[in-house]
């Protein structure tokens, strides 16, 4: 089918086409920006840096995974529309914070939906905007949950302008205008009270999180995922002398619940100051900082055959762990089969609220 498909872009397509810098982002914002239903009659070409995208990632996944992957990028805006709403359960709302925008909304969509249709709790999600959610892509995730909520990227900067004023944090100021991935922390925490459970939405839920629930409804220490490695992007020679004792190792923030008003922000502050100095910032500068906080605060980590980061094909296919987190090469089967499974579970699932 793949390969049938791929043979619609002709060589005059491919000549015609201006050269493009490989950027995946590119590609989301594109279709994020301009929903599409694609028709075949319309060539894959049209879209802006398929064939490029699919031409890098040809030699590590091959031509058919690699078209199959950057085809279900190109939908999954589109499915994420049509996915059907979950009714709010009874009983205690357990609120769940997700970091959300226009390239990547349908993955919160599908997360959202993942979780909501296998939990038998009253599950609230809570969406942190980072300023560039549009009014209908809000309306396409509240159609999943009537009950979810937003955080708008107005209010989170004011609340972090109050609490962690520039002067007095200059460090993680700086980080939060550099890092998107630091408003995990900031815009969640910064001011706040009581515990908070965030998830990222690359992530999904094939059966219900009964630990995850536990502890939303009684928690006691922090909590995070159990990385496949250490992703803290600053050399173990600076990191030990930053804070005087061993990291904890592998802290994925993917799953983080932390208590907010026991964040001590000048002892961050201090951490932040002394890495960004030394090693400048970095893509997992926001997780490093949180792995810090474990350690002090005594963090412990989620049970990694429940909570699984970088699942291989295998066990995506034929999940036997309630949550999936889909990085570095698990992210190709998190396109290919993983939320097309979802989506195609969703429309049973309404045929049968709607039976």
């Amino acid at each position: 089918m793949w390969l049938r498909t791929s043979s619609l872009i002709s060589h005059a397509d491919l000549t015609s086409l201006d050269p493009l810098p490989y950027n995946p982002g590119l590609l989301l914002s594109a279709t994020s920006a301009s929903p599409l239903r694609l028709k075949t009659k319309l060539g894959l070409w049209r879209i802006p840096n398929f064939v490029h995208s699919v031409w890098v990632d040809v030699p590590s996944e091959g031509l058919s995974v690699a078209c199959q992957k950057h085809y279900r990028r190109l939908t999954q805006c589109d499915a994420a529309r049509r996915l059907p709403s979950v009714h709010a359960r009874a009983g205690q709302p357990l609120y769940v914070h997700l970091l959300s925008g226009r390239d990547y909304w349908p993955m919160t969509a599908f997360c959202v939906f993942s979780l909501l249709r296998c939990a038998s709790a009253n599950i609230v999600p809570l969406i942190v905007d980072d300023g560039t959610l549009s009014e209908r892509e809000r309306e396409a995730l509240r159609e999943i949950s009537p009950g979810l909520q937003f955080s708008s990227a107005q209010e989170c900067s004011e609340q972090v302008e109050h609490c962690l004023p520039p002067a007095q944090f200059p460090a993680l100021r700086k980080l939060h205008s550099a890092l998107p991935l630091m408003r995990k922390l900031l815009d969640v925490h910064a001011g706040r009270s009581g515990w908070r459970l965030f998830i990222d939405s690359d992530i999904l839920f094939h059966r219900e999180p009964v630990w995850m629930f536990d502890w939303l409804r009684a928690p006691e220490r922090p909590v995070y995922m159990l990385d496949y490695q250490n992703s803290y992007g600053y050399s173990n020679a600076l990191l030990c002398a930053t804070t005087a004792a061993p990291m904890l190792a592998n802290v994925n923030t993917g799953l983080c619940g932390l208590r907010s008003d026991e964040i001590d922000w000048e002892l961050l502050e201090f951490w932040a100051s002394r890495l960004c100095a030394a090693e400048g910032v970095n893509h997992f500068s926001e997780q490093c900082l949180t792995a810090m906080l474990m350690r002090v605060n005594g963090g412990r980590p989620a049970p990694s055959e429940e909570y699984r980061i970088k699942p291989d094909r295998a066990e995506v296919r034929h999940p036997t762990a309630a949550m999936h987190h889909y990085v570095a090469e698990s992210r190709v089967w998190y396109y290919v089969d993983a939320w097309p499974r979802i989506a195609s579970d969703a429309s049973r699932f309404e045929s049968n609220v709607n039976g």
